[in-house]
């Protein structure tokens, strides 16, 4: 029994850690016209890219003293910044169909720098409009699981906790993103 859970291990950690050697495309040479350095290791824009992504799933509220009678889903999108592969500014909203909130969060997202799969970690801020008009500040966690295919077709599995401070429940949402790099 102990055998067989150490290689269960063994091979969750290779399938962990089989992405990060992934090679990349041969270095080219770069003193050819200008621009034809682009994609062969040599000089890049500068400018960082843009994903612009679809997120739904389920929004389950940790209080019912509110009595919320809704479908316990939730659908929003998210606009990222990519400064690198490993960090991202987002800007997601989300609408919560069991309780009726919207949520406008922005903040950090940080990557692993493995490809094509990265886990990844993100501290997210903002106002969290309750049903009745009402509107707290809240902050909202959130972890994930990346697959990037191609550097730009992005997949994802995550989970995240809405908190407004003062009022208004906390919700687990647990959710699944796809979504294009530019």
């Amino acid at each position: 029994m102990i055998r067989r859970q150490a290689w269960m291990c063994a091979l969750i950690a290779a399938a962990i850690v089989w992405p990060a050697p992934a090679s990349a495309q041969r270095r080219g040479r770069t003193d050819g016209p200008e621009n034809s350095e682009w994609g062969k290791g040599g000089y890049s824009s500068g400018i960082g890219s843009f994903s612009l992504a679809l997120d739904w799933g389920a929004a389950i509220e940790h209080e019912d003293k509110y009595g919320y009678s809704g479908t316990p889903l939730f659908v929003g999108g998210t606009l990222s910044y990519w400064s690198t592969d490993w960090f991202a500014l987002d800007l997601s909203g989300a609408y919560l169909l069991v309780s009726k909130k919207v949520d406008v969060l922005i903040g950090p997202r940080f990557r692993t720098v493995t490809y094509p799969v990265t886990l990844g970690f993100a501290v997210k801020a903002g106002p969290i409009f309750l049903d009745g008009g009402t509107v707290r500040f809240g902050i909202s966690p959130q972890v994930s699981l990346d697959l990037l295919l191609d550097r730009h077709l992005i997949f994802a599995l995550g989970y995240a906790v809405d908190i407004p401070f003062s009022s208004g429940g906390v919700a687990s949402r647990i959710f699944m993103t796809i979504g294009y790099r530019f």
